[in-house]
């Protein structure tokens, strides 16, 4: 506990020579792998590094030194094999926490734990980098967390800079006429498949999730329920299907999450997912303003937090959207990757017109038949 008590001490006296340097916690790293840090963070300006050897002494300096959201550390930085070898504890002590639990949490795996991005999700992590990733992108990545991560844990609306849209009043207009003039034409059907969906599986008919639109809005994005009743609990256990699940999403892009052939999926879920009769519930979404006919699809917020760096921002200027650019190019294809996804979303961004809306909607009807969406 002296030692403990020293390092605060040292800390204190540090924040009060250099008031504007940021803090970076690292914990559970040897001193060879520490000093590796220090090599690869020797060059960026404001922050310095705190070496704290365990998770509790870690807890103990975070409750002794963050009283305020302006005195909490830039990032913690934690060892991998460390952090599984301690079963997350530091992670399940800052979650319980009501003002610990917005620090962003970083993993370097020092010697290529084989462990998948959807764990370490799922455990509270935001981030993982090896020895020989770019310390110019981590910090990237951790002064965007820090803008951000608080507003997308409490489910709210988000104001980026240079990251806003604002819908045309004609586009809104559209939007509204479509979706109004749509759901009335096919309510009979609607109606058929949600008493369906009622009969042939237990749960709601509808289906909720947070989802990040335009300028990472957050908002509730509604579905016809196609999959069993709580099958997002069971995402840990099918994450080797995950067909973004590749070398070149590891290494390139961020991990999101697609599975073909779904066993979550009901009877009637597959068909109405295969014919993306599930997706007719998100003209309500148009008609709150959350959502536009035509637009980039809103993201799971897990997969909208990993879009930091300044050229995958560049897909939120779009408004969110029902069908869009990626949906009618290569909709549903095995070979679509995560980058490309992601690049048809930016063109859509910087070259979007009502031109291009019209032949998109012309477009998305047979790209419905195609294989399962993602």
């Amino acid at each position: 506990m002296q030692v403990i008590d020293q390092k605060i001490s040292n800390a204190r006296q540090n924040r009060r020579q250099f008031p504007k340097l940021r803090q970076i916690i690292t914990v559970g790293f040897n001193q060879k792998e520490f000093a590796q840090l220090k090599k690869f963070k020797n060059g960026s300006i404001g922050f310095e590094f705190i070496e704290i050897d365990n998770s509790f002494s870690a807890f103990h300096w975070l409750i002794s030194n963050s009283n305020h959201t302006k005195d909490s550390p830039a990032a913690i930085l934690l060892n991998l094999q460390y952090l599984i070898n301690d079963n997350f504890r530091l992670i399940n002590q800052l979650n319980s926490n009501d003002h610990l639990k917005y620090i962003p949490l970083i993993t370097i795996n020092t010697n290529g734990v084989n462990i998948s991005a959807q764990k370490l999700i799922k455990n509270g992590i935001d981030d993982m980098y090896s020895f020989h990733s770019d310390w110019y992108q981590m910090i990237k990545r951790i002064e965007f967390l820090n803008k951000f991560k608080r507003d997308i844990l409490q489910n709210t609306k988000v104001k980026i800079k240079n990251t806003t849209y604002k819908v045309s009043f004609g586009k809104r207009m559209f939007d509204v006429t479509f979706a109004s003039l749509a759901l009335l034409a096919i309510s009979p059907f609607l109606i058929f498949i949600a008493i369906a969906i009622k009969l042939t599986s237990k749960g709601p008919i509808f289906y909720y999730s947070k989802r990040a639109g335009t300028a990472y809005h957050v908002f509730d994005f509604i579905k016809f329920r196609s999959m069993k009743v709580d099958a997002d609990s069971s995402l840990k256990d099918l994450a080797h299907l995950n067909q973004y699940d590749g070398e070149d999403n590891e290494t390139d892009g961020p991990n999101f999450f697609k599975l073909q052939n779904d066993p979550r999926v009901t009877t009637i879920g597959k068909f109405i997912r295969k014919t993306s009769i599930d997706e007719i519930p998100q003209l309500i979404n148009v008609l709150k303003g959350d959502m536009s006919i035509v637009g980039n699809r809103p993201l799971p917020l897990y997969e909208a937090e990993q879009l930091t760096n300044d050229d995958w921002i560049k897909r939120f200027h779009a408004p969110a959207g029902l069908t869009g650019l990626w949906q009618i190019s290569k909709r549903g294809k095995k070979d679509m990757s995560v980058l490309e996804r992601i690049q048809l979303d930016i063109d859509y961004a910087e070259t979007k017109s009502f031109g291009m809306d019209l032949r998109i909607i012309s477009k998305t009807i047979p790209a419905m038949i195609q294989d399962e969406q993602v």
